[in-house]
């Protein structure tokens, strides 16, 4: 009897790999615009598990924006985002990821046509709804505005991953001139912010209530009131191994921290204005550590130093350290944080165990 159990169940088990097997070989490639005129209609006629490749090009959304309800669905360029845009239509986001989508948004340039006086409230770019968790990453995402997340916005109990993305020229009427993340678990890693602008606070990215992780970034020359580069109000986020680099605000210009429990390591903070860091009814385990920070901010203390960084070239926006750098072997000793080469990590976003591999470029 057991022989016959153990026969039957393995067929069982061959026909369900078979299965799984034919799922995986049906998903398709649908091809713009040569299978398909549009992206509209790509979308539209996808199944989960399909791949939409975009060939190069400007693709305008005349009709109506992308609204992306697949549970699981790529959209791709063939050559990436220098070769092919997507421009939007002005007051609500260009992409609307929606459901329980875990999309992959991936090599675009993502604009958005100002043709009248509508402002999207929730992302000027991408919209990421309750519940989500889509993949954005190696896109240019540049010059929209919103009211909150100039150009990503990440709702509550929402988790996307953002990477390796350029971020740029994004305005916020409030919050999050790059990103504005609510309630969300956003892991936001290796991406350059630059030139993004929040009337209120978190030029390059603003949280609030969340759980974020945010690694590896550069955040150059953004600005805001509160919070130049980024600014946490009752937040839980991890922010680690980031340069911050000249950015704006009256107060905090590289980080400003509001009450919450942000975890702030193996930082560079270097020529923010006004101050570096600016810390309101924060406790201890708040209190950076193991990082630079030009202001002096808690130098001496848990590992802080503040001198120059010694950056390969500033002006041209290398943040690569130099040779001599005291960044260099700097970060935090728990073999938790060591570089991709298992050495001692360094300070700022080219250290730590997902230091990115290459260049990230203002041009």
């Amino acid at each position: 009897m057991k022989h016959v159990f153990f026969r039957a169940w393995g067929i069982f088990a061959v026909l369900v790999l078979f299965f799984v097997g034919c799922s995986n070989v049906l998903a398709g490639i649908l091809h713009v615009p040569k299978g398909y005129g549009t992206i509209q209609e790509a979308v539209r006629n996808a199944a989960d598990g399909d791949t939409i490749l975009v060939a190069p090009g400007i693709y305008r959304l005349y009709f109506d924006n992308l609204t992306i309800i697949n549970e699981s669905l790529t959209i791709k360029s063939s050559q990436g985002a220098g070769h092919t845009t997507i421009v939007g239509k002005s007051g609500r986001p260009v992409i609307t990821i929606a459901g329980t989508s875990r999309a992959i948004i991936d090599g675009f340039t993502i604009s958005s046509q100002q043709i009248d006086q509508r402002i999207s409230r929730n992302g000027g770019a991408i919209y990421c709804e309750p519940g989500t968790a889509p993949v954005i990453k190696n896109n240019v995402i540049v010059d929209h505005i919103s009211t909150f997340g100039g150009g990503i916005y990440c709702d509550t109990q929402s988790s996307p991953t953002i990477s390796e993305n350029i971020i740029k020229g994004n305005t916020a009427l409030v919050a999050g001139g790059g990103i504005f993340s609510v309630r969300s678990t956003a892991t936001i890693y290796r991406n350059l912010f630059m030139e993004n602008e929040a009337k209120n606070s978190g030029g390059a990215i603003g949280c609030n209530r969340d759980s974020s992780s945010m690694t590896n970034n550069i955040i150059w020359k953004n600005r805001a009131r509160f919070g130049g580069g980024i600014s946490c109000d009752r937040a839980a986020s991890i922010i680690g191994n980031n340069t911050l680099v000249a950015n704006e605000a009256e107060y905090g210009g590289g980080i400003m921290v509001d009450r919450g429990s942000v975890r702030l390591t193996n930082l560079i903070l270097w020529q923010n204005s006004a101050g570096d860091l600016f810390m309101k009814e924060t406790g201890p385990s708040a209190r950076p550590v193991f990082s630079d920070i030009q202001d002096g901010s808690f130098r001496g203390m848990n590992g802080n130093i503040a001198v120059d960084p010694l950056f390969v070239d500033q002006n041209l926006g290398d943040f690569h350290l130099q040779d001599g750098s005291p960044c260099r072997k700097k970060g935090m000793f728990d073999p938790f944080y060591m570089d991709a080469k298992e050495d001692w990590n360094d300070m700022g976003a080219y250290g730590g165990p997902d230091a990115p591999v290459e260049e990230l470029s203002g041009e």
